[in-house]
């Protein structure tokens, strides 16, 4: 887990395994919950869905959702595509 969350208004994919997986939203809110033993803030994010028939943003756990580039496709499969090792954030 990282200790920085990704701001609101980023693009995200969802990546869990859940009806939402493979949609793409808009983080709306960000909620974090300190871990005083670990040093580090686990998040969720209120995510508003693209293509779904559920109006209200649902939340998700920071491992459930994955930056999106500006190009469309995942950082992550950027990087493979690229050959190198990419650590969120970037």
């Amino acid at each position: 887990m990282n200790n920085q969350a990704l701001p609101a208004g980023s693009r995200v994919r969802v990546i869990s395994y859940s009806p939402f997986r493979g949609l793409i939203g808009t983080i709306r809110t960000v909620d974090t919950i300190p871990d005083l033993e670990a040093d580090e803030a686990f998040c969720f994010y209120l995510v508003e869905l693209e293509g779904t028939h559920i109006k209200e943003p649902i939340w998700f756990e920071c491992d459930e959702v994955e930056l999106v580039s500006p190009l469309g496709g995942t950082l992550s499969n950027a990087c493979r595509a690229a050959g190198i090792q990419c650590r969120y954030p970037l």
